[in-house]
């Protein structure tokens, strides 16, 4: 009832479970014994496996999500009693189908497994062996975290203190986000610029700009944007601070950087400091919620909106659900909006990441196939590199929708927009790998692009010098408190991107 690789796991288990049972059997273990632990250890994951697709069912999420938790540990014997009353057909028509599947395993347990009276006899020297082996195998299995939780004598236990950590660390986020807004009051936030503005930050994943047309890629990855150039600011020259998600947006969006890693713990955000600014803050994300760090970024908004309800970054939730979020956002009322835009972008597996109609590079035989295989690259980073072409495909589909939305956009204006990816990707670029990588130059070569509604004021020369900058994304914040018009002590124009007195950095 979730999906495909749910069942994978779950079938895995089930056949190492009943691999091990039956090795206790050729061990010469008392078979009674053997036939009630397999009935009892196959009934409990059938519950589990039925509890598991019932809130589904009922939720549309996966049942580790906070909300399914807190609707399952945080109700009182009143809200269960409704629960019990709102759903009852739906609790025993599945309830009726785990007693059929338990009853079926037990006739088949006393049909094909009789156990015969008297003490078993030892096995052979071979027996003993395989027994043993089969056995180990089980028991092995749970020293995998994800394969263990498939024992819902596992699960359950971890289930209850996953929540209690989320709470706690909900508690946490909502301390450290009332901190984060006192400090930037204290910081004599002032802002100049117009009396209505909205600026659209899009935050990509895993998007390496060398598989971009528009950065010169021979495959037409980016045909929506190439058509959109002339309105664009494409940077050429940009990498991200960190190969991996967390730690890249905690840079972007705080004053942490790479020589002051922590400096988000005791600084307020663009975010605090934006609603200090009379700004209406918006997060729309496509990831997954209650995610660390990010999650505490997020809670400085005035709107969280989640669409993604399966497994995360693991689900395959196109990013196109965000885009009638973004309409209804953009038309609010409030003068000044800030609305972030978290794509799930590239992230592994990319074969999750496009729909059918943008399977268009599987299988090509191009100047890119002609390089990977002259490279020595393998069937299977080949087959990656055109998956993940598919997902840029689709990617560039997704922003200029979104640019488009905005262009649209009747109350939001005037509105710009600022896309730029958490990091790269290694996808046989320069060695036989797929996916993040902190040693090669993939994981860090990402795009960044502008876009603002109306005429572009700046000439030719002064587009091409701003579009060759070079520049790090530890230092985004003082571009984002630029372009949202805030000045505060803390704001430098040196390492604002778009500004008359940027700088570029040493070396």
């Amino acid at each position: 009832m979730q999906d495909l690789h749910s069942l994978t796991k779950a079938s895995v288990f089930v056949l190492f479970a009943n691999a091990g049972l039956a090795g206790l059997q050729l061990l010469r273990c008392n078979r009674k014994w053997v036939a009630a632990g397999a009935l009892a250890l196959n009934s409990l994951v059938l519950l589990n496996a039925t509890v598991e697709g019932f809130l589904f069912w009922l939720y549309g999420l996966a049942p580790k999500h906070i909300v399914v938790a807190d609707a399952i540990l945080g109700s009182n014997a009143n809200e269960a009693r409704e629960f019990i009353a709102s759903y009852w057909v739906h609790i025993v028509l599945v309830s009726a189908l785990l007693v059929a599947m338990i009853g079926l395993q037990a006739w088949v347990e006393r049909k094909f497994n009789t156990v015969r009276a008297g003490t078993p006899k030892a096995g052979n020297r071979r027996e003993r062996l395989l027994g043993s082996g089969m056995f180990a195998l089980f028991a092995l299995l749970h020293f995998n975290a994800t394969m263990a939780e498939e024992n819902p004598l596992v699960y359950w236990p971890n289930y209850f203190a996953d929540y209690q950590q989320q709470r706690a660390f909900l508690a946490e986020v909502k301390s450290k986000v009332a901190r984060d807004l006192a400090m930037a009051r204290q910081y004599k936030t002032a802002y100049v610029g117009q009396p209505r503005q909205t600026l659209v930050l899009v935050l990509g994943e895993s998007v390496n700009r060398s598989n971009w047309s528009l950065y010169g890629y021979p495959r037409n990855t980016t045909p929506e944007l190439a058509a959109r150039r002339d309105d664009l600011l494409v940077f050429r020259n940009v990498r991200s601070s960190d190969a991996a998600t967390v730690q890249s947006l905690l840079k972007m969006l705080t004053p942490a950087t790479l020589k002051q890693p922590d400096a988000w713990l005791t600084e307020p955000n663009v975010l605090a400091l934006a609603r200090t600014a009379g700004y209406h803050i918006t997060w729309l994300s496509n990831q997954e919620q209650g995610d660390g760090p990010i999650q505490i970024l997020a809670e400085h908004a005035h709107e969280q909106i989640f669409v993604n309800n399966g497994h995360g970054r693991g689900a395959r939730s196109l990013d196109e659900r965000l885009l009638p979020h973004l309409k209804r956002v953009l038309e609010g009322p409030a003068p000044r909006k800030l609305v972030v835009v978290h794509m799930l972008g590239a992230h592994l597996r990319y074969d999750l990441r496009y729909p059918a109609a943008f399977d268009r590079f599987s299988g090509a035989d191009d100047a890119v196939s002609t390089t990977l295989y002259k490279a020595g690259r393998p069937y299977w980073i080949r087959k990656a590199r055109n998956q993940y072409d598919n997902a840029m495909l689709y990617t560039d589909h997704v922003l200029s929708s979104i640019l488009k939305t905005a262009e649209e956009s009747t109350t939001a204006s005037p509105v710009s927009l600022l896309y730029v990816s958490d990091h790269g990707q290694e996808v046989g670029h320069y060695r036989n790998f797929s996916g993040h990588s902190s040693t090669d130059p993939s994981g860090y070569q990402i795009p960044l692009l502008y876009w603002t509604k109306g005429p572009d004021p700046d000439p030719a020369e002064r587009r091409a010098a701003l579009e060759a900058r070079d520049y790090r994304t530890d230092y985004l914040d003082h571009t984002l408190l630029g372009l949202l018009g805030i000045r505060t002590r803390f704001y430098q124009p040196e390492n604002d991107i778009l500004s008359s007195q940027y700088v570029d950095p040493p070396g």
